[in-house]
């Protein structure tokens, strides 16, 4: 998968994301495991989920990421397979990113 996105891109024009937002989002905070392309294989990073929506979340990590960008979020779920959802970044502020989910359904995933 070739990364078309700018790579200077921080924040998309228009309305402030929460404007933009179809469903309330509720405040979490859990830990998130963030996959995306890398320059040559997938790059797994950590980070935490601060709010989530049927469309949508918001996360912070220390991962490089870009808007635009295509990318998998996994939650760990306890003595189960993690729950693995595919997300487009909508913003980046920061650390703090904003995605929306690009399926209504989510799929399972072993690591």
């Amino acid at each position: 998968m070739k990364n078309t996105i700018a790579r200077d891109a921080t924040a998309p024009a228009g309305p402030p994301p929460r404007a933009r937002r179809r469903e309330n989002r509720i405040r979490v905070n859990m830990p998130v495991r963030i996959t995306y392309q890398g320059l040559l294989t997938e790059v797994s990073q950590d980070g935490i989920c601060t709010d989530i929506s049927e469309s949508g979340i918001g996360f912070e990590t220390e991962a490089s990421l870009y808007v635009g960008e295509v990318l998998y979020l996994e939650f760990p779920h306890q003595n189960a397979v993690p729950i693995r959802f595919q997300a487009r970044l909508l913003y980046k502020m920061g650390n703090r990113y904003g995605a929306y989910f690009v399926s209504p359904d989510s799929s399972s995933h072993q690591s």
